[in-house]
Protein backbone atom coordinates (compact mmCIF):
# COMPACT_ATOMS: atom_id res chain seq x y z
CA UNK A 1 0.00 0.00 0.00
CA UNK A 2 1.32 3.31 -1.08
CA UNK A 3 0.95 6.42 1.10
CA UNK A 4 -1.05 9.52 0.04
CA UNK A 5 1.40 12.55 0.14
CA UNK A 6 1.08 15.53 2.53
CA UNK A 7 3.05 18.18 4.55
CA UNK A 8 3.43 15.99 7.21
CA UNK A 9 5.39 19.07 8.75
CA UNK A 10 2.42 21.33 8.62
CA UNK A 11 0.07 17.90 10.15
CA UNK A 12 2.76 18.08 12.93
CA UNK A 13 2.86 21.53 13.80
CA UNK A 14 -1.15 21.33 13.54
CA UNK A 15 -1.36 18.92 16.07
CA UNK A 16 0.53 20.49 19.01
CA UNK A 17 -1.02 23.68 18.69
CA UNK A 18 -4.46 22.86 19.45
CA UNK A 19 -5.09 20.14 17.88
CA UNK A 20 -6.56 18.12 21.19
CA UNK A 21 -8.95 20.90 22.32
CA UNK A 22 -10.31 21.22 18.33
CA UNK A 23 -11.08 17.35 17.86
CA UNK A 24 -12.48 16.91 21.35
CA UNK A 25 -14.24 19.75 21.12
CA UNK A 26 -15.69 18.81 17.38
CA UNK A 27 -16.56 15.16 18.45
CA UNK A 28 -18.01 16.41 21.95
CA UNK A 29 -20.51 19.43 19.88
CA UNK A 30 -21.35 16.82 17.27
CA UNK A 31 -22.85 14.53 20.32
CA UNK A 32 -24.82 17.53 21.35
CA UNK A 33 -25.69 18.97 17.92
CA UNK A 34 -26.95 15.27 17.47
CA UNK A 35 -29.22 15.46 20.25
CA UNK A 36 -31.25 17.54 18.40
CA UNK A 37 -32.14 14.77 16.05
CA UNK A 38 -31.51 11.54 18.01
CA UNK A 39 -33.44 10.89 21.78
CA UNK A 40 -31.54 8.84 24.08
CA UNK A 41 -33.15 5.67 24.54
CA UNK A 42 -32.52 2.08 25.62
CA UNK A 43 -31.08 -0.45 23.14
CA UNK A 44 -32.98 -1.34 20.43
CA UNK A 45 -35.08 1.97 20.00
CA UNK A 46 -33.18 3.46 17.85
CA UNK A 47 -33.18 2.74 14.53
CA UNK A 48 -30.81 2.80 11.51
CA UNK A 49 -31.68 6.20 10.31
CA UNK A 50 -31.11 7.64 13.91
CA UNK A 51 -27.67 5.88 13.53
CA UNK A 52 -26.91 6.84 10.06
CA UNK A 53 -27.59 10.74 11.18
CA UNK A 54 -25.77 10.41 14.29
CA UNK A 55 -22.65 9.44 12.52
CA UNK A 56 -23.09 11.65 9.93
CA UNK A 57 -22.74 14.67 12.31
CA UNK A 58 -19.67 13.35 14.28
CA UNK A 59 -18.11 12.44 11.22
CA UNK A 60 -19.05 16.01 9.31
CA UNK A 61 -17.89 17.78 12.84
CA UNK A 62 -14.69 15.69 13.07
CA UNK A 63 -14.06 15.74 9.07
CA UNK A 64 -14.42 19.79 9.62
CA UNK A 65 -10.61 19.51 12.21
CA UNK A 66 -9.43 16.59 9.61
CA UNK A 67 -9.90 18.80 6.36
CA UNK A 68 -7.24 21.01 7.47
CA UNK A 69 -4.68 18.47 6.31
CA UNK A 70 -6.64 15.34 5.36
CA UNK A 71 -7.91 15.88 1.32
CA UNK A 72 -11.03 13.81 0.80
CA UNK A 73 -12.63 13.98 4.00
CA UNK A 74 -15.99 13.24 2.66
CA UNK A 75 -14.78 10.09 2.91
CA UNK A 76 -14.28 10.10 6.93
CA UNK A 77 -17.59 10.88 7.31
CA UNK A 78 -19.07 8.38 5.14
CA UNK A 79 -16.87 5.66 6.58
CA UNK A 80 -19.04 6.93 9.92
CA UNK A 81 -22.32 6.82 8.62
CA UNK A 82 -22.14 2.95 7.62
CA UNK A 83 -19.79 2.11 10.67
CA UNK A 84 -22.87 3.15 13.01
CA UNK A 85 -26.05 2.53 9.80
CA UNK A 86 -24.80 -1.59 10.30
CA UNK A 87 -24.20 -1.28 14.19
CA UNK A 88 -28.02 0.20 14.59
CA UNK A 89 -28.58 -3.42 12.97
CA UNK A 90 -26.56 -5.39 14.93
CA UNK A 91 -26.87 -7.08 18.47
CA UNK A 92 -24.49 -4.15 19.48
CA UNK A 93 -26.62 -1.44 18.48
CA UNK A 94 -26.28 2.09 19.08
CA UNK A 95 -24.30 2.44 21.94
CA UNK A 96 -23.13 6.23 21.86
CA UNK A 97 -26.81 7.23 22.21
CA UNK A 98 -28.18 4.37 24.43
CA UNK A 99 -28.85 3.96 27.94
CA UNK A 100 -28.80 0.83 29.52
CA UNK A 101 -31.71 -0.66 31.69
CA UNK A 102 -29.96 -1.88 34.30
CA UNK A 103 -29.53 0.81 37.24
CA UNK A 104 -26.81 -1.45 39.49
CA UNK A 105 -23.59 0.51 39.22
CA UNK A 106 -21.15 -2.83 38.47
CA UNK A 107 -23.15 -3.65 36.02
CA UNK A 108 -23.10 -0.65 34.07
CA UNK A 109 -19.32 -0.12 34.22
CA UNK A 110 -18.89 -4.04 33.19
CA UNK A 111 -21.19 -3.77 29.85
CA UNK A 112 -19.81 -0.81 29.25
CA UNK A 113 -16.50 -1.32 28.97
CA UNK A 114 -17.27 -4.69 26.91
CA UNK A 115 -19.90 -3.26 24.51
CA UNK A 116 -17.85 0.30 25.01
CA UNK A 117 -14.95 -2.07 23.62
CA UNK A 118 -16.60 -3.69 21.18
CA UNK A 119 -18.13 -0.43 19.30
CA UNK A 120 -14.30 1.51 19.43
CA UNK A 121 -13.07 -1.72 17.55
CA UNK A 122 -16.03 -1.90 14.88
CA UNK A 123 -15.72 2.17 14.55
CA UNK A 124 -11.60 1.97 14.15
CA UNK A 125 -11.88 -0.74 12.02
CA UNK A 126 -14.13 1.31 9.57
CA UNK A 127 -11.85 4.51 10.34
CA UNK A 128 -8.54 2.59 9.74
CA UNK A 129 -9.68 2.23 6.11
CA UNK A 130 -9.00 6.06 5.76
CA UNK A 131 -6.17 6.66 8.09
CA UNK A 132 -4.06 3.68 6.76
CA UNK A 133 -3.40 5.97 3.64
CA UNK A 134 -1.88 8.97 6.05
CA UNK A 135 -0.25 6.52 8.88
CA UNK A 136 2.13 4.11 8.65
CA UNK A 137 1.31 2.33 11.44
CA UNK A 138 -2.42 3.14 11.28
CA UNK A 139 -3.42 -0.60 12.80
CA UNK A 140 -2.70 1.59 16.33
CA UNK A 141 -6.38 3.05 15.53
CA UNK A 142 -8.09 0.05 16.52
CA UNK A 143 -6.31 -0.28 19.89
CA UNK A 144 -6.87 3.60 20.44
CA UNK A 145 -10.64 3.33 19.90
CA UNK A 146 -11.01 0.10 22.04
CA UNK A 147 -9.89 1.66 24.91
CA UNK A 148 -11.27 4.95 24.59
CA UNK A 149 -14.84 3.75 23.74
CA UNK A 150 -14.73 0.92 26.47
CA UNK A 151 -13.69 3.63 29.20
CA UNK A 152 -15.24 6.03 28.02
CA UNK A 153 -18.69 4.26 27.83
CA UNK A 154 -18.17 2.36 30.93
CA UNK A 155 -17.62 5.86 32.92
CA UNK A 156 -20.56 7.42 31.36
CA UNK A 157 -22.89 4.78 31.95
CA UNK A 158 -21.66 4.88 35.33
CA UNK A 159 -21.82 8.15 35.77
CA UNK A 160 -25.30 8.65 34.43
CA UNK A 161 -26.64 6.16 36.74
CA UNK A 162 -25.28 7.80 39.57
CA UNK A 163 -26.65 10.54 38.58
CA UNK A 164 -30.26 9.43 37.51
CA UNK A 165 -30.56 7.68 40.49
CA UNK A 166 -29.53 11.19 42.75
CA UNK A 167 -32.07 13.61 40.32
CA UNK A 168 -34.45 10.77 39.65
CA UNK A 169 -34.49 12.57 36.14
CA UNK A 170 -33.34 11.15 32.95
CA UNK A 171 -31.01 13.69 31.88
CA UNK A 172 -28.40 12.10 34.63
CA UNK A 173 -28.13 9.65 31.63
CA UNK A 174 -27.65 12.46 28.49
CA UNK A 175 -24.93 14.08 30.74
CA UNK A 176 -23.41 10.67 31.39
CA UNK A 177 -22.99 10.00 27.31
CA UNK A 178 -21.90 13.49 26.94
CA UNK A 179 -19.21 12.35 29.34
CA UNK A 180 -18.45 9.10 27.32
CA UNK A 181 -17.69 11.14 23.99
CA UNK A 182 -15.96 13.59 25.72
CA UNK A 183 -13.54 10.47 26.78
CA UNK A 184 -13.45 9.82 23.67
CA UNK A 185 -12.65 13.12 21.90
CA UNK A 186 -9.63 13.50 24.34
CA UNK A 187 -7.98 10.20 23.85
CA UNK A 188 -8.54 9.74 20.48
CA UNK A 189 -7.01 13.20 19.85
CA UNK A 190 -4.41 12.10 21.68
CA UNK A 191 -3.89 8.45 19.96
CA UNK A 192 -3.98 10.52 16.67
CA UNK A 193 -1.40 12.78 17.69
CA UNK A 194 0.89 10.00 18.82
CA UNK A 195 0.26 8.22 15.19
CA UNK A 196 1.67 12.01 13.49
CA UNK A 197 5.21 11.42 15.54
CA UNK A 198 4.98 7.97 14.67
CA UNK A 199 5.03 9.11 10.84
CA UNK A 200 8.09 12.47 11.59
CA UNK A 201 9.71 9.50 13.22
CA UNK A 202 10.15 7.03 10.28
CA UNK A 203 10.13 10.17 7.82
Amino acid sequence: MSYLKFDIFKLYRFFHSGFCLKWTGATFSGFLFSLLFIEIGQRGELKTVDAMIGGTIIGLTQGLVLSQFFPNTWLWIFVNLMAWGLLAGSHIGVMGWVAPNSMFLNVRLMYGAIFGAMVGLWLGLWQWIILRNYFYQAWHWLWIMLISWGLGLSIGWGLGGILRSLTRLFIGEVIGLSVTWLIVGLITALGMIALSQTNLSID
